[in-house]
Formats: structure tokens, sequence, C-alpha cells
């Protein structure tokens, strides 16, 4: 297999700086250098001095630049970024596989009109572990009824994150839908504090907690009156979103165009 060059959207992130170290390292993949935003107090500085990662290229603002060099860019930053990335990366045509968080309906289907120029895989989680949690929530709704079982879905994270629930708790209150055969935007429940009332058969309660430097673990729980099943993943550190986000490259690097999953590499 020949050399795929790739790309880090958001390079001295946490997630940036993890793939960074990694594509280095591996010898199916050449690093072609990273960007970060325009306002970055490190921009021009070699990533070897702006981090411990032992590399000479210099960061830089300049993501076509990136883009142009690159078969594959991996982008874990906000929701703004990953949208301008996108455009960018049809103009150059270059695939693009993206982990960012916090992205709305709307927003994802702007991202998904450009799979039409080029290859893009999306997952909230790219942990294959997670990906296997997703089927199996949605086959535990399905078998386990609304109106014996209830659902609620509960995930830590470190204190850095911003969107809360998480894109992967999201994604799990999707599957638990789907396997209920609705919506879950109908059966959601993210606040219990504005309205005073008892849960209702059908709802997905979701609860969050922040603190230290936890890489992420969920749990979706099915109770009811007689006993409690719970799904449960928990991420040790992010070395699994890495793994899981390099073997989209390589999967996304082979296609001409088209709109990916997890699931579509994963074949689940």
């Amino acid at each position: 297999m020949a050399k795929i060059k790739v790309g880090i959207a958001g390079c001295l992130g946490r997630m940036g700086q993890e793939l960074t170290k990694r594509i280095l390292e591996d010898k199916n993949f050449i690093f072609v250098g990273g960007f970060e935003h325009k306002a970055h107090k490190k921009i021009g500085k070699k990533i070897s001095d702006a981090t411990n990662i032992q590399s000479r290229e210099v960061v830089t603002n300049n993501a076509s630049s990136i883009f142009k060099n690159a078969d594959v860019v991996i982008d874990f930053t906000t929701p703004q970024s990953t949208l301008s990335n996108v455009k960018i990366a049809g103009n150059t045509k270059t695939a693009l596989v993206i982990g960012t968080t916090g992205i709305t309906k709307a927003q994802k289907n702007k991202i998904k009109s450009f799979s039409k120029k080029i290859p893009i895989l999306m997952s909230s989680n790219m942990s294959i572990g997670v990906n296997l949690l997703f089927d199996l929530v949605k086959q535990a709704a399905s078998s386990l009824g609304g109106n014996e079982y209830d659902i609620e879905i509960a995930e830590t994270h470190h204190k850095h994150k911003v969107d809360a629930p998480s894109g992967t708790a999201l994604s799990l209150g999707e599957y638990a839908a789907k396997g209920r055969k609705t919506s879950l935007d109908k059966s959601k429940v993210l606040d219990r504090t504005k309205n005073l009332k008892k849960r209702k058969n059908g709802d997905i309660g979701f609860s969050v907690t922040r603190g230290g430097e936890i890489a992420g673990e969920h749990t979706v729980s099915f109770i009811s009156k007689d006993d409690r099943v719970d799904l449960v993943h928990k991420a040790n550190n992010r070395s699994i979103f890495v793994s899981g986000a390099l073997k989209a490259a390589i999967f996304v690097s082979k296609r001409k165009s088209g709109y990916f999953e997890m699931k579509d590499l994963l074949k689940i």
C-alpha cells in the first residue's frame, strides 16, 4: 500500500497532538503538516518547539496549503472550523475524516452536501468499541419495550469539554430511538429542572458529568421495575479515538466521493 499523506486540523489540540504523534510513528502515513486558527499564539513555530513531538513542520494558519499537499485531512476541531475546512476540502478535492463533536443537524447536512465531490467519514466517536455499542443499544432498545424499560444515558468527560451532552451520548440516544422506531427529538429529555413532572413512557433522559481528565465514559441504562440492563463503554485514554481515526483515513483514501460513518468501515 502506498503511503497516505495526512494533514491535521487543530494540530496543537489534545487530539491533534495525539494524531500527529501516531502518524509520525506509523509507516503507512506521511505527515504533511498541521494548521491552527489564525489567532493561535504558536503560528509560525516548529511543531517540535510548540510541543514535545519531534517534527520540523511549522504550525501554519494556511489551511489550504495543508489540504493541497494531503490525501486526507483529519479534523477534530470545532463545528465552525469544520464547516470552513470542508469547503476547502471541496475545492482541493481532499478526503476528510471528521471527529468534531457538537455539530448540529443543519451543519451535518451542509457537510454531507460536500460528499458529492469528496469522500467524507464523520463520526461523533471514532472508537471501534463505541461504534459496536451503538448497534447494541439499538438492538436492546428494540427488544426492551418502552412500556416496561426506561432509557437513561449518562456520560462523563474531562473538564475542558464544552459541548454537553457529548456527541457520542446524543448518537447513543439516536440509536436507542431508532430501536424504538421513534426520533430522538420527540423523546429526549436534557433538563429536568425546568419542568417538574414525572417521567413519561418513552422518554430518553440524559445526565452529564465534567471533571478531571476523563477521556470519555458512556452508560446506557434500560431500567424496569424488576431489573436493569447497563451497556457501558469507558475510554482509558484517547488512543482508541486515534486508532479509529487512522483506520478511517485509510478507508476514505480509497474512495472518490461519498458520505461514510464508522459503521461503514466496520461493516456493522
